[in-house]
């Protein structure tokens, strides 16, 4: 998790309007009480984690709008098409979480809700989701009632603070193994289904995890300690299949872009030979004593240049 608050776009997209920070912004608000398990190796709360905490924001919205079995019994399955988070500030454990919902937008093809959550008063996180009907793996919109519902529980004036008309849920340009420099293969379990036997959320942010660590290991190799530190500033999450994972995923990583002070690295998530989803995270240069955003260094640019992107996966950066 990192200090910075880039704008990216994308699905679910999250944008720097200022009232997205103020807890008074969102209607419905609850608190969360982070557990020790949420902590990581640098003592804050893991990234994984925050994005689930965000997800159970969004299920607390659809609950208020469709009512309490609405997570059991919604056919097709309501769920997430793709999302996006960006890390203001680092938390902490044992201090509670307080979160914030609100239906931003609803179309034929889904509903955008956005979610925030401050500790001690301070906003730490901002994610925006955009969900929709799902069945047979594939996704299928929204009907009428559906609609009706969450445009009756949508904030008055929210279209003049998202004014993007017709929510973004075209597939990007769908990439193909070759287009990356590195790849790994991750085990299937049994919690990594959700509910509704779907590969799940948290199943997804914690592929993209573990594929961006492994894959910065293996490009710094022994020399990571003494390139610098990083911290994760954004990820943005997007399903292109979704469906029960039967099969071990198939993790491609690469280098989208390497700025200043930081990195974008992109992966996809193969099942067999299908891409189930495609994730996209900004790495931010840190100095491991003061924690501020510093410079990366030539010796880490060195390293990065061989692993960007080839083919449609480098044409899709912007």
């Amino acid at each position: 998790m990192g200090p910075g608050d880039p704008h990216r776009g994308g699905e679910g997209g999250v944008r720097r309007d200022t009232w997205r920070r103020d807890a008074a912004s969102y209607p419905l608000r609850g608190e969360w009480l982070p557990r020790y398990t949420d902590v990581d190796v640098w003592q804050h709360l893991n990234n994984t984690a925050l994005i689930s905490i965000h997800g159970e924001a969004v299920q607390q919205a659809l609950r208020s709008v469709f009512g309490p079995e609405a997570w059991r019994d919604s056919r097709p399955v309501l769920a997430c098409t793709g999302s996006a988070t960006d890390f203001l500030a680092e938390a902490h454990y044992p201090a509670p979480l307080t979160w914030g919902a609100r239906v931003l937008g609803v179309d034929t093809e889904g509903v955008r809700i956005a979610t925030a959550l401050f500790q001690h008063d301070r906003c730490v996180g901002l994610h925006g989701a955009t969900l929709a009907g799902w069945a047979d793996g594939q996704r299928v919109g929204l009907g009428p009632d559906h609609v009706a519902a969450l445009r009756a529980a949508q904030v008055p004036g929210a279209d003049t603070m998202d004014p993007s008309g017709t929510l973004d849920v075209t597939a990007a340009a769908v990439p193909a193994p070759e287009h990356f420099s590195w790849s790994t293969t991750l085990a299937i379990r049994f919690a990594d289904s959700d509910a509704h036997r779907l590969a799940s959320d948290t199943f997804l942010a914690r592929s993209a995890e573990q594929m961006r660590v492994e894959f910065l290991n293996r490009v710094f190799g022994g020399q990571r300690q003494s390139l610098g530190g990083m911290m994760v500033a954004h990820v943005s999450l997007r399903w292109l299949r979704r469906d029960a994972p039967v099969a071990p995923w198939k993790l491609c990583c690469g280098v989208a872009h390497i700025g200043e002070r930081s990195l974008a690295v992109r992966g996809a998530m193969f099942e067999a030979d299908r891409c189930a989803a495609v994730c996209d995270a900004v790495m931010v240069g840190i100095d491991r004593e003061s924690r501020r955003s510093a410079a990366l260094t030539d010796a880490a640019r060195a390293l990065l240049e061989p692993h960007r992107l080839q083919g449609a996966s480098a044409a899709a950066d912007g």
